[in-house]
């Protein structure tokens, strides 16, 4: 399941490099997420929280990534670690991930959860 992870990864650099474009080519056009706020979002709520939000991100890290696959659908698990911006001041958080997603003709992001690492 190396494409999945290559994926997750070129996501993670994506939003470092505000590119909005290569984030919305990886997602399902019935795209949904959950975040550690419990805010859930579509596809274009999803883009337009990370284009105009408070966040801006420095580094996405995923460590501790697993896959699981089915041949045409991929769980990936990790704990992510988000060195970023919130408001202008500078965090890092860590969080675990649940991400899904789905081969059809390419791997596409479908399903995301996320939630505080417990500490």
């Amino acid at each position: 399941m190396h494409d999945v992870v290559a994926l997750a990864d070129a996501r993670a650099a994506a939003l470092a490099a505000e590119d909005w474009d290569a984030v919305a080519a990886q997602l399902h056009p019935a795209f949904v997420y959950v975040n550690a706020n419990g805010q859930r979002f579509d596809r274009d709520a999803y883009l337009a929280f990370l284009r105009d939000g408070p966040l801006r991100w420095n580094r996405q890290l995923l460590e501790h990534v697993s896959v699981t696959s089915t041949g045409t659908a991929a769980v990936l698990a990790a704990t992510v670690v988000d060195d970023v911006l919130y408001d202008g001041e500078a965090v890092t958080w860590r969080f675990v991930t649940t991400q899904t997603y789905v081969d059809e003709g390419g791997w596409l992001y479908l399903a995301g959860h996320t939630a505080l690492a417990a500490a």
